[in-house]
């Protein structure tokens, strides 16, 4: 399989360089017999040709080799040409506290927290992996009784590589304690912060801590915790002998009955039909599924969230069974977390198993940024756009798909939103997809020492701050994938730019730079400027802080380039001209808010779909008339720095984009000192109607009402509007305009907007589609269904239907629990907090 395997890498390299040759010879004319047998072309045709030869001799002998284990299999019921599901996936969020089987257990550990008569009493749930200790951690924080007896709840996690200084001041950030103010990594001065936080009675959460004595740093957390009478720390951890050393009194979790564990299945494999098994036939054998879990959580919760993509075909349940019966046989043990992740991998679609390994670069714990995610896939070719649906759409589905079968996890549940935008994994199946990914060469990590984590056959390598360079020099010169993070050095950078010269089959490369020891001359001139030799590169994300100045024009040379991805760019003013000619770009996304505009000629890039940042300027650069070019975008993020930058016929281009699908209009910078401002906004800078846009973001409008084009009239198909900031003090009269139509918002956000003051009840009959609403820092919105007036925290409002009986947020600064105190008309949904 190994040898197989490195075939096809080359077969695909073969191909992607006889595409860059066509391209070469025959850009902007048809191809001819004689531009095939013109000379100078010979000789690399001659050499394209003996690697074609060595390839076809390989896989001979390869498929000599594998004679006897290759056979025809037959096609399953229900699955179509690419192995994947018929129809298309969405994720089907279930949030932890809906498992079934707990209550015993909470109950038990809620009573020890409520009757502890002294200062920081010490509780530890232990057991093995994937029996649910997490999950009922997070059920007792949610607890009515418990939330009302604590001032300050932190709960953080600790996993097995972590830094004491990290640890405290992720739990500092919990307390609302800003970044700018904590100061350095020094552990007494953080230890001394986090004592005068917990200025009250307290509940701290210790997730999944695996030692306590290796540089004593319990010891050293224990000092910075004040001894309040009543107040608990919790740990949950696989080792009994971790919660003794912590003085604890240990709890342990005990499978769920047959009872409870075909409820919590049901739950997960019949999500669609709303937990309810439709067909009797199915019923025995899922119990028989179930019976092979051994009642534990997360086995029952993968088996469930497999059998959820699988048809209702009786044959495909009993091979499953089957399949589970024999995988634990093989084991030798009773081990069915383990049985149940690897048969989980196994009955993947075949698209979807180097998509999963893609998340083994990843240290544990880490929240991937999902986008990113989507964007290697699309760079490596795992996932392209068919059947009427883009790149980008398939990647979400893929990444639904996984989370359907929770190999992933959202690692904020965004409940006023329509997807996930960050994930993680758990550290069980993380382990799974480490060991897989390992066997199968499939990345190559390189920590700050040099040493591999996998083997250096791979075709993708990570590296973690400045790796040796021999290191990067031994590492095959056939990478697919460069991954970099926190780069700071100019050896390092050097080795790089030696590096990506040899590279040339490469098609992703991601970087992640750090100011310290780096100036933006060296970042330029010495290493940048070598990137145009990539002639394969399909997606390039840089992140660099302040030492990106600018792109070497050389970026031009990149034929094949599809995504362009730039962040934390201070100093980034503009983007060179050259990139105008990339017209394979699908995906310009800049983060930076120092970039001016957009080079002149943007308009050439026809396959554009998704433009992350465009200012438009009236010279020197690209004006919102060039859009009407881009007839492909479904994505638009627009900052209006000046109203004269935009002429009054020019607004009508967002007519001609016909599947336009989310838009951000940004009006931060617009002065509305000036006369008549809003007027000219209002009267010349309004839309015409777009039917095909699903989300609208309306960042910093400078009037005191909305726009007129803000209707239901004008957007009769948005389900997600976010309104942000600005002057608004109400809504315009044409947003409550029900002639034509009723909204059919179904999540709005409204946030930092000090001078509204709608109605709750005005807002519920104009949206009756509505299910979520966030507010924050809204203080004079009227009969609201929850206190407004709480600054710096989110309010969220959830329809009845659609409501859990608890949830998790976890936001950027950390993670955030929620009660969901009942309503009449639906559930409001109010943050713990120290006031």
């Amino acid at each position: 399989m190994s040898n197989l395997r490195e075939l096809v890498y080359d077969a695909e390299d073969v191909i992607a360089d006889c595409q860059l040759l066509f391209q070469k010879k025959h850009e902007g004319c048809a191809p001819n017999f004689t531009s095939y047998c013109f000379p100078t072309h010979l000789k690399s045709r001659h050499q394209l040709g003996k690697r074609l030869r060595n390839i076809n001799q390989g896989v001979r002998k390869v498929k000599k080799n594998m004679k006897s284990y290759l056979q025809t299999a037959p096609r399953q019921p229900g699955k179509d040409e690419d192995g994947g599901n018929m129809g298309i996936t969405y994720p089907i969020l279930m949030h932890e506290a809906e498992m079934v089987g707990l209550e015993d257990d909470s109950m038990k550990i809620i009573n020890w927290i409520l009757e502890a008569d002294g200062p920081s009493m010490v509780i530890g749930i232990a057991g093995m992996g994937g029996i649910g200790k997490t999950t009922l951690a997070q059920k007792i924080c949610h607890s009515e009784s418990v939330k009302n007896s604590f001032n300050h709840l932190v709960f953080v996690t600790v996993s097995q590589s972590f830094k004491l200084n990290e640890l405290l001041k992720k739990m500092l950030k919990k307390l609302d304690v800003e970044e700018e103010s904590l100061g350095g990594n020094d552990v007494v001065e953080l230890l001394e912060s986090l004592n005068r936080k917990l200025d009250a009675k307290y509940l701290v959460v210790l997730d999944d801590v695996w030692e306590t004595n290796e540089g004593m740093w319990w010891d050293s957390l224990k000092s910075g915790l004040p001894r309040v009478e009543g107040s608990c720390v919790i740990v949950t951890t696989r080792n009994e002998e971790v919660a003794k050393s912590m003085g604890a009194r240990i709890h342990y979790p005990q499978t769920l009955s047959n009872e409870d564990s075909w409820s919590f299945f049901s739950k997960v494999a019949f999500a669609r039909t709303g937990g309810k098994c439709t067909n009797p036939d199915l019923e025995g054998l899922g119990k028989e599924i179930v019976a092979r879990c051994g009642g534990l959580p997360l086995a029952i919760k993968v088996v469930g969230g497999m059998m959820l993509g699988k048809s209702d075909s009786i044959h495909e349940w009993r091979r499953i069974s089957e399949h589970l019966k024999d995988e634990l046989k093989i084991s030798g043990k009773d081990e069915p977390v383990i049985s149940s992740l690897e048969l989980s991998y196994e009955e993947l679609p075949t698209h979807l198993k180097p998509c999963l390994l893609c998340f083994a670069m990843f240290p544990e714990d880490f929240e991937i940024y999902v986008p990113d995610m989507v964007n290697w896939w699309i760079g490596e070719g795992f996932v392209w756009g068919r059947k009427g649906k883009t790149a980008f759409e398939i990647g979400e589905e893929c990444l639904s798909e996984l989370f359907n079968r929770f190999l992933i996890l959202g690692a904020n549940e965004n409940l006023f939103e329509r997807s996930f935008y960050r994930c993680k994994m758990h550290d069980m199946v993380r382990d799974m997809v480490i060991r897989i990914a390992r066997e199968e060469s499939f990345f190559v990590r390189l920590d700050c020492g040099g040493s591999p984590a996998f083997s250096e056959q791979s075709r993708r390598l990570g590296i973690v701050g400045n790796t040796a360079v021999e290191s990067i020099g031994n590492s095959s010169t056939k990478l697919r994938t460069l991954v970099g993070k926190d780069i700071h050095s100019k050896e390092m950078i050097a080795s790089l730019k030696a590096k990506l010269c040899e590279v040339r089959w490469l098609r992703v490369l991601s970087l992640s730079l750090s100011d310290r020891n780096l100036d933006g001359d060296v970042v330029c001139s010495d290493w940048l400027s070598g990137m145009g030799s990539l002639h394969h590169l399909v997606y390039l994300n840089i992140q660099c802080s302040s030492a990106l100045i600018s792109l070497p024009d050389s970026i031009g040379n990149l034929r094949n380039l599809r995504i362009l991805r730039l962040s934390n760019c201070p100093n980034l003013k503009r983007l060179p001209v050259s990139i105008t000619t990339l017209d394979k770009l699908t995906a310009i996304q800049i983060w930076s808010g120092s970039l001016e505009c957009m080079p002149e000629g943007l308009g050439k890039l026809s396959n554009l779909e998704r433009l992350g940042w465009f200012s438009p300027v009236n010279k020197n650069g690209s004006g919102i008339s060039e859009l009407k070019s881009l007839t492909k975008l479904r994505e638009l993020w627009m900052k209006i720095k000046s109203v004269e930058e935009i002429e009054e016929w020019e607004w009508n281009v967002l007519s001609m984009l016909q599947h336009l699908q989310s838009l951000m209009l940004d009006f931060e910078g617009i002065s509305v000192e000036r006369d008549g401002v809003v007027n000219k906004i209002e009267g010349e800078l309004s839309p015409p109607p777009l039917k095909s846009l699903r989300e609208l973001y309306l960042w910093k409008w400078p009037g005191e009402r909305t726009p007129a084009w803000l209707s239901p009239t004008s957007l009769p198909n948005l389900q997600f509007l976010w309104i942000n900031g600005g002057r608004i003090r109400e809504m315009g009269q044409r947003f409550w305009d029900s002639e034509s139509g009723v909204w059919k918002v179904e999540v709005l956000v409204l946030a930092s907007l000090k001078e509204m003051d709608e109605e709750w009840h005005r807002m519920r009959r104009a949206m009756p589609s509505l299910r979520v609403l966030k507010v924050y820092n809204c203080p004079k919105l009227k009969s609201f269904p929850f206190d407004v007036t709480s600054r710096r925290k989110w309010n969220i409002w959830r329809r009845k239907e659609d409501s859990a009986t608890v949830a998790v947020e976890e936001e950027d600064e950390g993670d955030k629990f929620y009660s969901f105190p009942r309503e009449e008309e639906g559930t409001s949904i109010q943050e713990i907090s120290s006031e």
